[in-house]
Formats: structure tokens, C-alpha cells, sequence
């Protein structure tokens, strides 16, 4: 298989660093920040326009990248309710359609080893954040448009975003979250920078100029989602779904509580999705709170038996400290090696839940995507549902 972008002197590099800081990297608090710091340098407080805010903390990790941890969400007039423990880009799987490079970037070159410094044109209107070492986040406030449209009645939506990039053979990795001011999380990776491989026929790529074909790939980005709805115990998880009758004109719902670990499929015939609630905590309409995960249903990629971690979109697990990647995990401990064998059926009444998402974008590359590529994005949604009585907006 080819080295990641193609140069050996590359790779060298990393493994050199990697062999390094190996007891680092390994370490789930690798990185300037260490784990579950949040003194001031680490911290992030942002009142957005219609009066919500947002409280989180960050850190660096050698190779997750940029890891967020105790987020927590206040409705504008409202109380904090803390939304999740830790977020964080897990893996991105990168399979070459003529099968000669399947890499696995996050875990074996590292998102945190391989950051660039961000400067004021990366993050227009907003501020970079740095560890004491390099200036890595940017953080912005966006807007969005409309919030809602009622007639004569209207209100704009605002949304905290947070990215740092990523440099990994020829691409660049927007590794992006966007928290909106209603309390929605919008994860987001954007893949751009230059074109990895090229070579074999148009069967498995695209030519691209007078005389070079492009081999065609995948990125399959897998995100870790450590839910933690007003803590970290006992949070539920639940699928949501509405078959259809059989002359199909009418939908029958289904909602399907999660008693032990699970690895479930996007089903869009059916809308399936997920709800992580909190069994005890009420919103003043006393429902109980909850966040609904919509899934991206773009592209769809189910690899070969010796991949069996891209067999399901969603997986659902207790949380553990040595599972820490999608793929390619370090299986010491008695840790196991990819998603697959994380779901071992664990009960989780009573457990601290991780979601574990990933979404899948195939590229077919096009003349447009020389000699600078356009950045093309793979995400989801972390939607409230019931977290508050009415809509958060004015």
C-alpha cells in the first residue's frame, strides 16, 4: 500500500514523532491541556445574540486532535443543563476504490500531531485559541438566517462555531462543531487541500487535466459522543422509527428502548433515528429531556469482513477508557480493536452511554478539484428534544 500522501519521507516523520511520544499518544490526556483541564487558556463561555450560552471546555490530544468535554447549554432565562461529558472526532477511514491504500488517519498518524497554525485569515471575525505552543481553534460566532418565519414574525438564528485543521498527506481536515444558539450540536468534517493518489483507469477514478486519473475514495468519519444529560448516569437511548403500512399511506411509530449494547444501521425508508433522555430530569411541560441524533444518510459504505466496524452507522456502549477509536484501537489491556468489539453486551440501564456515529462521502474527483480542492463536508445533527417547554428563541 502507498504511504499517506504518497511520500515516504512523510510517514517517516510521523512514526518518528509517534515512536517519540508513544506512551503520550497513547494516553487518553495526551496534549497541552491535559485531561479535564479547564483553566482559563481551556475554557470557552459564549452568550450568543437571542441570550443562549454555551460553557465547554477543550484540549489537545496527540492524536484525536481537538477534544471538547464538559458542554454544557443554557436556554436564553433558563437553567444549565449539562449536554455532553466529551466530544470528539474518533477516526477517518480512508479506502482507495482500487483497494491499494486503506488508511486509517486519526489513529495512525494523529489529528493532534499534525494541527496547523490558524491566524486571523483562517478565522475571520473571531479569535484563535491556542495551548501555550501553537494557535490551533478558531472560534467565531456565524449566523445562520432565519431561526423561524411566522408571517410578520421572524427571528434569527446564531451559531458558536469551533474548528481547528488537520494536515495528512495532501488533505487538510476541517475537523468542525457548530453549537446554535436552540441548543442543536452540528458536528462537521471538511475534507480539502490536494488530490492523494493517482494512477490505474477510469474504472476506479476520474481523469482530471490532459493526462492523470484520480483514483476515487471514501472518508468515513466516525465521531465519539459521550452523552451526559445532566450527568453521567443512568442516560437512555432509544430508537425512534415509523414503518410504513403496506399500501403505504399511513406510518406506524416505534419507540425502541436500548437495554444492552447495540449496533444499529441509518434506515431511511423507516426515518430511523436515536434518542439518549434523561429518565429523571423534566422539561416544565414534565417531559423528560432529551437530545435525538438525525443521521446523515448521503452516502452509504459497508466494507469488507476484516472491516467490520463499517458494518453500522450508530454504535451505542458503555463508556470505557481504552476504547477510544473506531478503528485500528490499541487492543492492550484486554481492549478491543474497533466498534465491533466494543458491543459485547454490556447492559446500559445505569451506565454512563457513548454514541459512537459515523457518516461516509464518496469522491469522485472532477476537474474542479485541481490544483486547490473545495472543501467538501460530512456531518450530522444533535437535535433537543424536549430540553425545553417551548422554542428557546424569543
Amino acid at each position: 500500500m502507498n504511504g499517506r500522501g504518497g511520500v515516504v519521507s512523510s510517514i517517516a516523520v510521523v512514526v518518528a514523532l509517534a515512536a517519540v511520544a508513544s506512551l503520550a499518544a497513547l494516553a487518553p490526556g495526551a496534549g497541552a491541556a491535559g485531561d479535564g483541564d479547564c483553566s482559563a487558556p481551556f475554557r470557552v463561555e459564549e452568550t450568543l445574540p437571542n441570550g443562549a450560552t454555551w460553557s465547554l471546555c477543550w484540549e489537545r490530544r496527540a492524536l484525536e486532535g481537538i477534544v471538547l468535554h464538559d458542554v454544557t447549554y443554557t436556554p436564553p432565562g433558563g437553567s444549565a443543563t449539562l449536554v455532553m461529558g466529551q466530544m470528539n472526532l474518533a477516526q477517518i477511514h480512508v479506502p482507495y476504490d482500487d483497494n491499494l491504500a486503506r488508511f486509517h488517519d486519526e489513529s495512525d498518524f494523529g489529528l493532534g500531531f499534525n494541527l496547523l497554525e490558524l491566524d486571523g485569515d483562517d478565522c475571520p471575525g473571531g479569535t484563535v485559541l491556542g495551548d501555550g505552543t501553537q494557535q490551533t481553534l478558531c472560534r467565531q460566532v456565524r449566523d445562520l438566517g432565519y431561526a423561524y418565519k411566522d408571517y410578520g414574525a421572524q427571528d434569527q438564528a446564531h451559531s458558536l462555531a469551533l474548528f481547528s485543521v488537520s494536515a495528512i498527506g495532501a488533505y487538510n481536515y476541517v475537523v468542525e462543531w457548530n453549537l446554535d444558539d436552540d441548543g442543536t450540536i452540528r458536528p462537521m468534517v471538511g475534507a480539502t487541500g490536494r488530490l492523494q493518489r493517482f494512477g490505474g483507469g477510469t474504472a476506479t477514478g476520474w481523469r482530471v487535466g490532459t493526462n492523470r486519473i484520480a483514483v476515487a475514495h471514501l472518508h468515513n468519519y466516525y465521531w465519539r459522543l459521550d452523552v451526559d444529560l445532566a450527568g453521567s448516569a443512568d442516560d437512555r437511548v432509544q430508537e425512534l422509527a415509523s414503518t410504513p403500512a403496506g399500501d403505504r399511506q399511513s406510518f406506524a411509530a416505534a419507540r425502541t428502548p436500548f437495554l444492552s449494547e447495540a449496533a444499529r444501521r441509518v434506515q431511511p425508508r423507516t426515518f430511523r433515528s436515536w434518542r439518549v433522555l434523561d429518565p429523571s430530569v423534566t422539561n416544565a411541560d414534565g417531559h423528560r429531556i432529551s437530545y435525538e441524533l438525525l443521521p446523515s444518510t448521503d452516502h452509504i459504505f459497508r466494507g469488507p469482513g476484516y472491516e467490520p466496524f463499517t458494518h453500522n452507522e450508530l454504535y451505542v456502549t458503555r463508556a470505557a477508557p481504552c476504547e477510544r477509536f473506531a478503528s485500528h484501537n490499541p487492543a492492550t489491556g484486554g481492549c478491543g480493536r474497533d466498534l465491533s468489539d466494543y458491543v459485547d453486551g454490556e447492559a446500559l440501564r445505569g451506565a454512563d452511554v457513548v454514541l459512537w456515529y459515523g457518516t461516509s462521502f464518496h469522491h469522485l474527483p472532477r476537474d474542479e478539484d485541481e490544483e486547490r480542492m473545495p472543501a467538501h463536508w460530512s456531518g450530522f445533527s444533535l437535535v433537543p428534544r424536549d430540553l425545553t417547554a417551548t422554542n428557546p428563541r424569543p
